[in-house]
């Protein structure tokens, strides 16, 4: 109901205007104990029109929302033969030659043995840019994958790829680092929804955007930028990289029960439907489901974490 609604029934209703001034009123005292109210706006969590799940309905529709058997998404077209195509190629050409080990090594950056990108995140990247060798990399986010990337960058591409890290918190990264990096490579500390246009389009056939983003469309958020501003900009043959979307484009049952509302998942899954401008090129959770003795056998350690990357492309 609009303010507007509210004055119209109580100038037609007199009486409404009491029922509206002791609503006002809890709300004030509500506030005097509770300080984080504000925040929450008149419309609780799990309420009907709150993005934040009720989690009673989440337990209601458990089997259905969480479904992993779901192979099929309808609207959008997974390109499975594509993608088996593509592992065939990684497994034959670049997974013998993926230096990374469980612990850190010196020298190298990346170690798997993390909890933020782990084995089959960091080997779908580390093949995929052996695969592209693109001249220039921009990520939104940082932190192992940016380390994976500068890695690969000095070992088999004598540091020529150009690579642009965009991250507001940028902490992890610098951690990372090694000294010549901040010489070497761009670091934009910055929200993206502040960055120009212009660093996108530069990128050109088989670069690199790679996304980790707050996993939230909200008004003003870095997703709504990224989504409406920033994938239409894209050239055709930039690859585009989205972190955390499992199967079937819907967060683990854990994350939601602990709080954790995120929906840039389903808002990737909206903007695929029926899109004849980007394809699917491989998604971690739908191959190691799907294709999980083939993966077993040709790429073991890509199973001991299948992640949650989901690479796309823009095709015109």
């Amino acid at each position: 109901m609009t303010p507007n609604s509210i004055q119209q029934l109580i100038e037609k209703y007199p009486e409404v205007k009491k029922l509206v001034e002791e609503r006002d009123q809890y709300f004030r005292e509500l506030q005097s104990y509770c300080p984080n109210v504000p925040t929450l706006g008149r419309i609780p969590p799990g309420h009907f029109y709150s993005p934040i799940p009720s989690l009673d309905e989440v337990r209601h529709d458990t089997v259905r929302l969480f479904d992993m058997s779901k192979k099929e998404m309808p609207g959008v077209d997974l390109k499975e033969q594509e993608q088996r195509k593509l592992l065939d190629l990684f497994s034959e050409r670049y997974y013998d030659e993926i230096p990374f080990h469980e612990s850190k090594e010196e020298n190298l950056r990346y170690w798997f043995d993390n909890p933020m990108f782990s084995y089959g995140d960091a080997i779908s990247l580390y093949c995929m840019i052996r695969d592209l060798a693109p001249h220039r990399i921009v990520e939104i986010g940082s932190g192992f994958s940016s380390a994976v990337m500068l890695d690969i960058n000095d070992l088999c591409f004598d540091g020529k790829i150009e690579t642009t890290f965009i991250e507001p918190n940028n902490e992890r990264l610098l951690s990372l680092l090694k000294e010549s990096d901040r010489e070497n490579c761009e670091i934009i500390r910055a929200r993206v929804q502040d960055v120009d246009l212009a660093t996108f389009y530069e990128l050109n056939a088989n670069d690199i955007l790679f996304i980790d983003s707050s996993h939230t469309s909200k008004i003003g958020s870095d997703v709504n930028t990224i989504f409406f501003d920033i994938l239409p900009s894209l050239r055709p043959g930039v690859h585009v990289h989205f972190h955390d979307i499992f199967l079937p484009f819907e967060y683990p049952s854990e994350w939601i029960y602990q709080g954790i509302a995120w929906n840039e998942a389903y808002v990737l899954r909206a903007f695929l439907q029926f899109n004849r401008a980007f394809e699917v090129v491989l998604m971690n959770a739908f191959m190691g489901s799907v294709h999980a003795p083939f993966l077993s056998a040709k790429m073991p350690l890509f199973m001991r974490n299948i992640g949650g990357s989901f690479w796309l492309k823009r095709v015109r």
